[in-house]
């Protein structure tokens, strides 16, 4: 009989480090999948591992009000943003909209399956996009990274920076629109970004 995470967490808690071993092994292939879609190779495992530490460390934190899987995702986003705060690392992400509006906005990582030219393409864009989101305030950067990287829908978002639905609509229009304006500069590297673009497009 397979033992639910809730079977699991008493047993943690209560010293069974079986139990916690158990719990690890169910979750750390997510765990290191959402922290691979922020940071580089090396970072995602080190931030995994830290993780998993912390569960252990914090588990009679858990109050059980919620599933032992969200609260895991939560220490994992933001063991994730840590790291983003204190060394300023950010996934490479490219954009193929840039649109402040929820619907016809779309990030997204960059395929390394296509062809070479392809992927020099790629990486050339995805330079200049890092260099735009660097210029972002962590506050922005972060909910860009929640919302339209890890896909956080925006109850998550509140939940996990602590702030109103409100707020996390506002701030990510405002993300946006700042993205938007920085790419839009008449200035390198971002006017050649735009330039290359247009080409593309027939503009």
């Amino acid at each position: 009989m397979v033992n639910t995470d809730e079977v699991l967490v008493i047993r943690v808690k209560s010293g069974d480090v079986s139990a916690y071993e158990e719990l690890i092994k169910r979750y750390e292939t997510t765990i290191y999948k959402i922290c691979r879609k922020i940071l580089d190779e090396h970072e995602a495992y080190d931030a995994a591992q830290e993780v998993c530490i912390k569960v252990w460390k914090q588990i009679d934190k858990f109050e059980e009000k919620s599933k032992f899987s969200t609260w895991v995702y939560r220490i994992t986003t933001n063991q994730c943003l840590d790291i983003i705060r204190k060394k300023k690392n950010k996934k490479v992400v490219s954009i193929n909209q840039i649109n402040s509006d929820d619907e016809n906005w779309e990030l997204e990582i960059a395929d390394t399956t296509v062809n070479i030219e392809k992927q020099i393409e790629d990486a050339e864009r995805n330079k200049v996009l890092k260099m735009a989101l660097d210029e972002l305030k962590t506050e922005y950067k972060e909910i860009i990274i929640l919302r339209d990287i890890q896909n956080l829908s925006y109850d998550e978002i509140s939940n996990n920076l602590d702030i109103s639905l409100g707020t996390v609509k506002s701030r990510l229009s405002r993300a946006r629109n700042t993205l938007k304006n920085i790419l839009l500069q008449d200035k390198e590297p971002f006017s050649s970004f735009w330039r290359h673009n247009n080409r593309k497009k027939g503009i």
